[in-house]
C-alpha cells in the first residue's frame, strides 16, 4: 500500500515537473518520499527491505530523488540540484542499474543545460541516448527532447530535427500526449531558427491544439520569439508579460530572467531604449547571482545593443563587445560571437577607428543564407557603414540594396498582410541610411530610388488566398454578434459589468484570429521596386506630376517632378521639421471629424470651419507651396501620418486630380493591372450597398445605381452586365464580401470604423453585423474600384517602412486598382449629394481621380474629405 502511494505521488510529481511547476512537483515528491520511508529509511538505497520488494523500493527511491533534484535545480540553482543527485550516482556506481543509469544521465543533462553548462549537458544526454533501450518510453522521449533542445541552442538544427521527430513518433506510439505536444512544439522551434516563421507558428499551433498539460509559460515564451522575429514586437511583449507572471508565481527565477531579456529585445525594437536597458540589466543580475554565465552573456549582449542605440560612445563599447565575442566563441556559440563582433565593429566605426572596425567585421564574416533576418540586416548595415568610412559609396549602396532585397524575401514568406507589414521594422535602419545617403548625394532620381527600395514592401508581394478555416469562421460569427450587442449595451449603465466582459471576449477573439492568420504562408517572392527611369517614364506618359515626401531624423523632405514652361523639373527640397506637419494633419482631421459628426450649432460650426481653414492653409504652406505644382494630374507618395491627410480639401489642390499611393511602384502596378474578366461577358458588374443607421444611405446607393443606368442609356460606355442594389437586410456581410471578389465596381454607403490599435479589425457596419478587414485579407482578388463613402475608412495604421494597415490598404493589396474613401468622418448629407454625382461622371467616362476632384471642389456647407487611393480607375481602363 505504501509503495503504491509513493508511486502515485511520484507520478504526480513528474507531471508537475513536466508542466513547469517545480514547487508543486517538490510537494508531491516529498509525499512520495514520506510514503516510501514508512517501511524503508535507506537514504541512497543501501539499507531497507531485501528481496524483490526491496529492489523495487530502491529503484523508486532513486527515481524520486532524481525528480526531486530537478525541482531543486529549477528552484534554487544547479548546485543544489547536483547535491541532491549525489546519492543516486553512488547507487548507480554500486549496482550498475541501467534503468536508473539512463535516468541519471537524463536528469544530469537537463540540469546542466538549464544551468548553462551546455557541453557537460550534451555529454550526459549523449550517454543517455546510448542507453535508450533501457529507458521507458516517457523517459526515452524526454532524453530526445532535451538533446534536441540543446542542439537547437548550439545552432545544430540538422541534429535537432531527428531527435524531435523520433520523439514525436515514440510519444504517438505509446499515447504520451504531453511528450508528443512538446516534441511537436519543439519542431516548430527548429523552423523558427531556420527562419520559416509561418511554418513555425503552424507547428506550435498544432502542438497547442493537442490540449496537453504542458507549461503555458514555455509555450508563450517560444511563441513570443517567433513574433519578435516577425516584427510583431508588441504582441510578443504581451505574450512575455503573461509568461513572466506564470514564472514568478512558480518561483522559476531563471525563466523570469529569460522573459526579462526577451522583453528587453521587444523594447529595443519599439525604440524604448531606457526600458530595454532596465530589463536587460535586471536579467543580467539575476543570471549572475545564479552563476549562469551563458545567459548572463546574452543579457550583456542585449545591453550592448541598447547602449549603442542610446548613442553611447563607440570607444566604450568595443572592448566589452570583443570580450563577449571571445567568450561566445570559447563555448562554440559562433552565431552570437558574430553578433558581438558586429557590435564591436560598429562601435569602432563610430569611434573613427575604421581600420580596426574592418578587421573585426572581417572576423564576423558576411551575411549567410542561414542567418536570421536581423543578423543579415545587421551584417549589411555594418558593411555599408564601413564602405562609407573609406569612401566607397557605390559599394555601400550595393550592401543596402542586398539587405533590402533580403528583407523583401523575408516578408514574402508570410501570407498574412499583418505579418508582411510588421516585418518592415527589421529594415528600418538600413532604409534610413539608404535615404540619408541619397539625400547627401543630392540627386532626385537617387533619392526616389532609395525611397522606393525601402518603403511599403508589402505592396510588392502577391496576395495569397488563405485555406478555409472553419474555426476562424466560427470565431468571426461570434465576434460579429458581440460587436453588435455592444452597440446597444454600451449606453446602458446597468450593463457596465457585461460590457467589460464582452470587450474582453472581443479582444480575445481578435487575438486568436490574428494568430491563426499568422500561420498562412506566402508566395516567397517579391516584385522588384521600379527604377527612377521607369517611374519618370510612366509619369510622363500619363501626364502626371509627382510629390514624394520622406522623413529623415525628424526633417521632412520632398521630391517633386512637374511640368513647367521650361520643361520638366525634378528637385529635392528640404521642407523643415516634420513635427509641425504631423500636428497640422492631426488638427485637420479632428476638425473634419467634428464637422462630419452630425449637425452643429451655428457658432460652433463657424469656429470649427475657421480652424480647419487655417490648418489647411498652414499645411499647404509647409508641404505644397515650397514644392510647386503645375496643375496637372498629381501623384502623392506620403510618409507617416501624411498618408491620411485630407489632400483634396487643401485649396491648392482644388480641381486637380490627385492620387495617393504608398510608392510609385504600387501606383504603377495598380495602373497596369488587368483584372480578371467576368465569366459571362464584357460588361461591368456594379454592386451598391446601404448599411443600417445611416439616414440617407438607401437614397445614396439607389442614386449610384441610377447614375450608371443613365450612363448606359446614353450609350456613353459598355453596358452593365449586372447592377445590384442591396438595401436593408439584403445588405449583409456575406453579400458584400462576395461582391468585392466578383464585381467590377462596389459602392458602400455604410458606417465604418478604423481601429488604430488593431487595424485588421477595422470594419464596415452592415445589416447583419460588421465586415472586417481581416476577412478581406483571406481573399485572393478584389473589385477594380471600391468606394467607401461614410466615416474614416481611408485611415490606416502606419508601421515602420511606411507600411499601412487598414481596410483601404487591404483592398489595394488584394488588387483593387482604386479606392475612394474618407480620411475623416463624412457628413451624411455630403455623401448622399456627392456620390451619385461622382458615379455619374464615372459612367460618362471620367476616371476616379478626375471625378473626385470635380465633385469635391464644388462649394458646399460641409467638406467632403474623400481621397483617391492607389491609381485612378475608369471605364476605359476596365475595358482595355
Amino acid at each position: 500500500m505504501d509503495l503504491a502511494r509513493a508511486e502515485h505521488h511520484y507520478r504526480l510529481g513528474l507531471a508537475e515537473n513536466s508542466a513547469g511547476r517545480p514547487m508543486q512537483a517538490a510537494r508531491q515528491l516529498r509525499r512520495a518520499q514520506s510514503a516510501l520511508q514508512r517501511r524503508s529509511d535507506g537514504a541512497d538505497g543501501a539499507d531497507g527491505a531485501d528481496g524483490a520488494d526491496g529492489a523495487e523500493r530502491q529503484r523508486l527511491a532513486m527515481r524520486i530523488a532524481l525528480a526531486m533534484a530537478t525541482s531543486e535545480s529549477e528552484l534554487a540553482g544547479l548546485d543544489r540540484g547536483l547535491r541532491a543527485i549525489e546519492g543516486v550516482a553512488r547507487y548507480v556506481a554500486r549496482t550498475g542499474d541501467r534503468h536508473i543509469k539512463v535516468l541519471l544521465h537524463l536528469h544530469l543533462g537537463y540540469m546542466q543545460v538549464r544551468g548553462g553548462k551546455f557541453l557537460l549537458g550534451l555529454n550526459e544526454l549523449d550517454a543517455a541516448v546510448a542507453l535508450l533501450d533501457s529507458a521507458d518510453p516517457r523517459s526515452a522521449c524526454n532524453i530526445l527532447l532535451n538533446r534536441g533542445m540543446l542542439h537547437v541552442y548550439l545552432g545544430n538544427l540538422d541534429r535537432a530535427r531527428p531527435d524531435y521527430t523520433q520523439a514525436v513518433a515514440l510519444a504517438s506510439e505509446y499515447g504520451l500526449l504531453v511528450e508528443q505536444a512538446k516534441a511537436q512544439h519543439n519542431l516548430g522551434e527548429v523552423e523558427f531558427f531556420a527562419g520559416n516563421l509561418a511554418v513555425s507558428l503552424q507547428m506550435m499551433g498544432a502542438a497547442r491544439d493537442l490540449g496537453a498539460d504542458v507549461s503555458p509559460a514555455v509555450i508563450l515564451f517560444d511563441r513570443s520569439r517567433v513574433l519578435l522575429a516577425a516584427g510583431l514586437h508588441r504582441e510578443a511583449d504581451e505574450a512575455l508579460l503573461a509568461a513572466g507572471e506564470i514564472s514568478r508565481a512558480a518561483r522559476l527565477w531563471k525563466d523570469v530572467g529569460e522573459v526579462e531579456l526577451a522583453r528587453a529585445e521587444c523594447a529595443l525594437m519599439d525604440g524604448e531604449i531606457s526600458a530595454a536597458r532596465r530589463l536587460a540589466a535586471s536579467a543580467r543580475d539575476r543570471f549572475r547571482r545564479r552563476g549562469n554565465d551563458p545567459w548572463r552573456r546574452d543579457a550583456e549582449l542585449v545591453l550592448l545593443h541598447a547602449d549603442q542605440a542610446a548613442g553611447r560612445p563607440g570607444s566604450r563599447l568595443a572592448k566589452p563587445a570583443l570580450r563577449l565575442a571571445a567568450e561566445y566563441a570559447g563555448i562554440g556559440l559562433h552565431s552570437k560571437a558574430r553578433t558581438a563582433r558586429l557590435i564591436a565593429a560598429e562601435a569602432l566605426y563610430r569611434a573613427n577607428r575604421i581600420d580596426d572596425a574592418q578587421v573585426v567585421a572581417a572576423e564576423a564574416g558576411g551575411a549567410r543564407s542561414a542567418d536570421s533576418i536581423s543578423m543579415k540586416l545587421h551584417t549589411r548595415l555594418v558593411a555599408a557603414q564601413l564602405c562609407l568610412g573609406v569612401g566607397r559609396a557605390a559599394d555601400a549602396r550595393r550592401e543596402i540594396r542586398s539587405g533590402l532585397e533580403e528583407l523583401a524575401s523575408h516578408q514574402a514568406q508570410f501570407g498574412s498582410i499583418d505579418m508582411q507589414t510588421a516585418g518592415a521594422v527589421h529594415g528600418r535602419k538600413l532604409a534610413e541610411l539608404n535615404v540619408a545617403l541619397a539625400l547627401k548625394a543630392g540627386k532626385p532620381a537617387g533619392v526616389l530610388a532609395a525611397v522606393e527600395q525601402g518603403r511599403a514592401m508589402s505592396n510588392r508581394l502577391s496576395p495569397i488566398a488563405a485555406p478555409a478555416d472553419p474555426v476562424a469562421a466560427d470565431l468571426l460569427g461570434e465576434l460579429r454578434q458581440l460587436v453588435e450587442a455592444l452597440r446597444t449595451m454600451e449606453s446602458d449603465p446597468r450593463a457596465a459589468e457585461r460590457v467589460v466582459e464582452q470587450r474582453r471576449r472581443v479582444a480575445d477573439i481578435q487575438r486568436e484570429l490574428r494568430a491563426r492568420s499568422w500561420q498562412s504562408e506566402g508566395a516567397g517572392q517579391a516584385q522588384q521596386s521600379a527604377t527612377s527611369a521607369e517611374i519618370f517614364a510612366e509619369l510622363d506618359e500619363s501626364e502626371t506630376d509627382l510629390l514624394c515626401f520622406v522623413e529623415v531624423a525628424g526633417v521632412l523632405h520632398g521630391i517633386v517632378r512637374s511640368a513647367g514652361a521650361s520643361g520638366r523639373r525634378t528637385q529635392v527640397i528640404t521642407l523643415g521639421a516634420s513635427a509641425p506637419v504631423v500636428e497640422l494633419t492631426r488638427r485637420c482631421r479632428a476638425d473634419l471629424d467634428v464637422l462630419g459628426n452630425g449637425y452643429l450649432p451655428g457658432a460652433l460650426r463657424v469656429s470649427v470651419t475657421g480652424s480647419l481653414t487655417r490648418s489647411l492653409a498652414a499645411l499647404q504652406r509647409l508641404t505644397l507651396e515650397p514644392m510647386g505644382i503645375s496643375g496637372r494630374r498629381l501623384l502623392i507618395l506620403p510618409t507617416g501620418p501624411l498618408a491620411a491627410a485630407p489632400w483634396t480639401s487643401i485649396p491648392a489642390l482644388a480641381d486637380i486630380p490627385v492620387m495617393v499611393a504608398p510608392t510609385a511602384t504600387a501606383w504603377m502596378s495598380a495602373r497596369r493591372r488587368v483584372s480578371p474578366r467576368p465569366p459571362s461577358g464584357n460588361g461591368l458588374r456594379l454592386a451598391a450597398f446601404a448599411g443600417p443607421a445611416l439616414p440617407r444611405a438607401a437614397e445614396e446607393a439607389s442614386g449610384v445605381v441610377a447614375a450608371w443606368k443613365a450612363g448606359e442609356a446614353s450609350g456613353a460606355r459598355l453596358p452593365t452586365e449586372r447592377s445590384e442594389l442591396y438595401l436593408e437586410q439584403a445588405a449583409g456581410h456575406h453579400r458584400l464580401a462576395a461582391a468585392i471578389s466578383e464585381s467590377t465596381v462596389v459602392h458602400v454607403a455604410a458606417h465604418g470604423e478604423h481601429q488604430a490599435e488593431n487595424p485588421l479589425f477595422s470594419s464596415i457596419r452592415l445589416a447583419d453585423g460588421p465586415l472586417f478587414a481581416y476577412e478581406l485579407d483571406q481573399n485572393s482578388q478584389a473589385a477594380e474600384h471600391v468606394v467607401l463613402s461614410a466615416c474614416e475608412l481611408g485611415q490606416a495604421t502606419i508601421r515602420p517602412g511606411d507600411e499601412a494597415l487598414g481596410l483601404t490598404s487591404v483592398l489595394l493589396h488584394l488588387g483593387t486598382r482604386s479606392v475612394v474613401a474618407g480620411v475623416a468622418r463624412v457628413h451624411d448629407e455630403v455623401a448622399a449629394e456627392v456620390m451619385p454625382q461622382y458615379h455619374s461622371l464615372l459612367a460618362d467616362g471620367m476616371d476616379s481621380a478626375q471625378a473626385l476632384a470635380a465633385v469635391c471642389s464644388q462649394p458646399r456647407e460641409f467638406p467632403a474629405p474623400f481621397v483617391c487611393f492607389g491609381s485612378s480607375w475608369s471605364v476605359a481602363t476596365s475595358c482595355a
